[in-house]
């Protein structure tokens, strides 16, 4: 049987869990295609203040009930410059992994670029929408994406705004890994315990020396990855990975 989460915090757009060091947020407006309310924005903010306090969290998945993971904003307006909830995701130290069972439009597709990770359902697809109705996307797509795809393959989803299938987002490295829509659930759970039994100092080092050094050059991101290595040194997580190496058993990381 498995065991209850340690602790939920219920949310009328939001539910929240952290478990064995997992802290879970679940887009909860299925009938509104997850659509992004100033409400469940707020609440977004929130979680993610409480979980940068959580020095017991190691990893976070974003995840979303119902058909879609997120369509979008509902009632975009000034509100967004004072709870810019997709820069809050972004700037968790922890690994983030978006959980995609299904389509990812406009600032839903944003959401899952802020993200480390992203599991994709092959039922799934992503879809830049803003400039075909006048816009300009305002939280990340015109940055993130060229970093992922590069600059032509970016062009080509922001300026048509054509859907991008699960295989494609496969090929071009939009998506991590995709998995059977039927066995969608199974497969992250899989993916996300198996993460989660990594050092969580180790975790949050190798996110801060690629995510940092993607802005240095060459000998500076190698002098940041050489500081946080010697660092990591100093650590118990250290000591018991060794242990464990050497007694043949998973380890067990304390985070300290």
């Amino acid at each position: 049987m498995k065991s209850s989460p340690r602790r939920t915090s219920p949310a009328p757009t939001l539910r929240t869990a952290v478990h064995k060091g997992v802290a879970w947020l679940t887009l909860d407006r299925p009938a509104a295609g997850n659509a992004i309310s100033q409400p469940l924005a707020q609440a977004i903010c929130s979680a993610v203040e409480a979980l940068e306090l959580d020095e017991t969290v190691r990893l976070v998945v974003v995840e979303a009930g119902g058909k879609a993971f997120c369509t979008g904003v509902e009632d975009g307006g000034e509100w967004e410059r004072q709870c810019d909830w997709i820069a809050a995701i972004a700037r968790l130290a922890v690994p983030v992994v978006a959980a995609i069972q299904g389509d990812a439009i406009d600032e839903g597709a944003e959401l899952a670029l802020a993200c480390d990770l992203r599991l994709m359902s092959e039922s799934a697809r992503w879809q830049f929408t803003q400039i075909s109705r006048g816009h300009v996307p305002r939280h990340g797509a015109t940055q993130r994406l060229p970093r992922v795809v590069g600059r032509m393959r970016a062009l080509d989803l922001l300026l048509t705004g054509r859907p991008a299938d699960a295989g494609e987002a496969d090929a071009i490295g939009l998506a991590t890994r995709v998995f059977p829509a039927a066995r969608f659930a199974e497969d992250l759970r899989a993916f996300v315990d198996e993460l989660s039994t990594k050092g969580p100092i180790a975790l949050r080092y190798a996110k801060e020396a690629v995510r940092t050094g993607l802005d240095l050059t060459l000998d500076q991101g190698i002098r940041l990855e050489q500081d946080l290595y010697v660092l990591l040194q100093t650590t118990a997580d250290r000591a018991e990975g060794i242990r464990a190496f050497l007694e043949k058993r998973r380890a067990k990381y304390s985070g300290s």
